[in-house]
């Protein structure tokens, strides 16, 4: 886990190489561990090294091939890395470290970008020059962006950086406040990392890479739920009972969780007492006997004491990390200037609390739940969906005079989507839209997509689940890893996997929202391990 900033200079003149540094000391938080800049001709890569595969300097970055060829800047992990480079190997590959980010480079020199990004099983953010043949610059992201990566154009050049305040210590960034995006993040409530409330920042796409070179930038969506899902499969399983997947979903879980325990430096779980981080906690001391969990203790009665009986349950200790209100209102200001931008959710101060604690103990390594409620519909709004749809069949509407319309759902096919599509007529979805089309369509663009599922209700759901990784999920890893990365901490998400993406998309309602109860499957796996009031 680290932080990087790069420099792309498209007028063909040199990259200055004296800019990188003070890009680089404002995120030395993602990267105490060490610091290097590279820079040849138009282009400048500079690194904050978070050690934690192979401490040694062989891992150091800015990484070059031995012939000097490629050259990466790479934040995350690619848990996949052994299998990885046991091919390369077959394929004459020689390696001079033994963590992931020379088999990140190795794979994307040897294979090429098209062929390795859809191979890596991790979260990542990287940069990678391809000097053969005049060169070409490639930005990527994983699957649903989990790691962060801004860019912005000055005129001269491209910038990119982990964090929007990297960008903005560049001499010829201007700093302005992006009304468009402030406007946004205030009717529709939505935020993220790809919208930063600066004038000129955007970000690269969850899932996309961008192929930079003199004429210009090529952009490629190598992954995407839209193109992912087969929604043949999806009617195929609605046929099966939904017990069929218990045992699958443990499968997918137990894996993933072994994979993120790849790791050269001490390693905790977020325990918070519920049942994602829990369940995630409970596989993870399967693997580790002498794991180590953490709670944010807010308030008398609340996670903490909750979390301690999990923990006494599972045999992990828990520390309990006290935040008051002094604390949290302390830390409140840390967190705005972290996230670059106003936190979307009130539980920011309390997590950095618990990094900080993690860090001061040792810890770099803390395994967390996210992404649960997204891929298995843990939310009331998922519920609400279904209710309203299912209350369009005539034996509903007879029993409960429902006033819902099809016409109705046609623009806001989501309950809870938007609170003006439900308040002022005058102001419905078109205001919505034109601030951020992209995702205002998505709802529209899944319910066409799963158009094959016969039940109107279980299309809804499903949707929505599927659109919540590209609304909710966004803030809420945004926080994820600018909180994280704030107190120098790496956060894993077993949860936000590959293998579990491919499971959890293609999954009948019936699995996930069965008699009423929301995510059903992930309760039924964790019934067996956690006591039965969680």
């Amino acid at each position: 886990m680290c932080g990087l900033v790069g420099i792309w200079r498209h007028d063909g003149g040199e990259a200055e190489q004296s800019a990188i540094a003070p890009m680089l000391d404002t995120i030395e938080h993602r990267g105490p561990d060490g610091m290097g800049i590279w820079q040849e001709g138009r282009v400048a890569f500079g690194h904050r090294r978070l050690a934690i595969l192979d401490l040694t300097e062989a891992s150091a970055q800015p990484m070059l091939t031995e012939d000097r060829t490629g050259v990466l800047v790479y934040n995350g992990e690619v848990y996949n890395y052994r299998e990885l480079r046991q091919e390369l190997e077959k394929d004459g590959v020689r390696f001079r470290s033994s963590g992931d980010a020379e088999v990140v480079l190795q794979a994307l020199h040897h294979w090429g970008p098209e062929r390795s990004l859809i191979r890596f099983d991790g979260m990542f953010a990287l940069a990678y020059l391809d000097r053969r043949r005049k060169g070409a610059l490639w930005l990527a992201r994983d699957r649903v962006g989990i790691k962060p990566l801004l860019i912005s154009n000055t005129g001269a050049e491209w910038l990119f950086a982990s964090e929007a305040k990297a960008l903005l210590a560049h001499p010829r960034m201007e700093v302005r406040a992006d009304r468009h995006a402030i406007s946004n993040w205030l009717l529709a409530m939505s935020s993220g990392s790809h919208r930063m409330p600066f004038v000129g920042i955007n970000e690269v796409e969850p899932g996309a890479c961008w192929k930079i070179t003199e004429r210009g930038i090529k952009k490629h969506q190598y992954f995407h739920a839209l193109t992912a899902v087969d929604v043949d499969r999806i009617v195929a399983a609605s046929a099966r009972n939904p017990t069929a997947f218990v045992n699958e979903f443990q499968d997918h879980l137990k894996k993933s969780v072994k994979l993120h325990l790849a790791s050269d430096v001490p390693l905790a779980a977020m325990c918070s007492g519920g049942i994602d981080s829990s369940l995630i906690a409970a596989y993870a001391k399967g693997q580790l006997p002498e794991l180590v969990g953490y709670v944010a203790d807010t308030w008398p009665g609340g996670e903490g004491e909750q979390a301690e009986r999990v923990g006494r349950h599972l045999g992990i200790p828990i520390r309990r990390v006290v935040v008051d209100q002094d604390r949290y209102l302390t830390l409140w200001p840390h967190t705005v200037w972290h996230c670059d931008g106003p936190p979307t959710h009130r539980s920011a101060p309390a997590l950095l609390a618990v990094a900080q604690t993690c860090r001061s103990d040792g810890i770099k390594v803390l395994l967390t739940g996210e992404g649960a409620d997204e891929l298995f519909g843990g939310y009331r709004a998922h519920q609400a969906t279904y209710d309203q749809w299912s209350a369009l069949r005539p034996w509903r509407r007879q029993l409960f005079r429902s006033n819902i319309s099809r016409e109705a759902l046609t623009y806001a096919p989501f309950a809870g989507r938007t609170i003006l599509a439900r308040s002022d007529p005058e102001l419905r979805n078109p205001i919505t839209i034109a601030l951020d089309a992209d995702k205002e369509l998505l709802p529209q663009r899944f319910m066409a997509l799963l158009s094959p599922i016969e039940s109107e209700a279980d299309r809804a759901f499903i949707a929505h689940n599927l659109c919540s990784l590209y609304r909710q999920l966004s803030w809420i890893i945004h926080r994820h890893d600018r909180i994280g990365m704030a107190a120098s901490m790496e956060m894993r998400v077993p949860f936000l996997e590959n293998d579990m993406f491919d499971f959890a998309f293609h999954l009948p309602r019936r699995a996930t929202l069965h008699q009423s109860i929301k995510k059903w499957l992930v309760k039924q796996a964790a019934a067996e391990i956690l006591p039965k009031d969680i």
